[in-house]
């Protein structure tokens, strides 16, 4: 009963798959230890085999916790999966993304709907400088990438937004 009725909530919902494709050949953020994927057992007829993987938490897709930038904040482990899902503003600032370029609040609010306490979803098209995709560019991808200016962050803290996704 109770796995009916989660089913029934997620199909009246639209989801975004917001990973990237993760392998030994993605980039960690710089200064971090890279993916590393090592094989202790194969046993390719039976189509089992083991591995270790060793990463650090800025590689590939990912969330940032308080405790990553305060000593006194929550681990990812301590936080409730609803707190993680709710109502969503998308906004799509491809047309003026570029290498270095800011974004403010009138940018988001000209462009779609958003509502206190929601989360934030901005989109600005730079994935397509991934190191998987036909315009890989680590730097652009890394660094270049257009980010928010001071206003923004003060905005935010007044929406209350749940969550910022990038």
């Amino acid at each position: 009963m109770k796995g009916e009725i989660e089913m029934k909530f997620f199909e009246k919902i639209k989801m975004y798959d917001l990973t990237q494709p993760l392998s030994h050949l993605t980039p960690a953020w710089p200064t971090y230890e890279p993916l590393q994927i090592k094989f202790f057992k194969r046993l390719a007829p039976n189509g089992a085999n083991g591995q270790l993987i060793t990463t650090s938490n800025h590689v590939g897709t990912h969330l940032d916790g308080s405790l990553h930038f305060c000593t006194h904040g929550r681990d990812i482990a301590s936080i409730p999966l609803n707190e993680l899902i709710g109502p969503a503003a998308v906004v799509d600032l491809s047309d003026i993304a570029e290498d270095y370029g800011i974004y403010t609040s009138k940018d988001i609010m000209e462009r779609v709907e958003v509502k206190k306490g929601d989360i934030l979803v901005i989109y600005t098209g730079y994935h397509r400088y991934s190191w998987d995709q036909p315009e890989a560019d680590e730097v652009r991808y890394m660094i270049k990438h257009p980010g928010p200016t001071m206003e923004f962050a003060e905005w935010c803290k007044e929406m209350q937004f749940k969550w910022i996704i990038l």
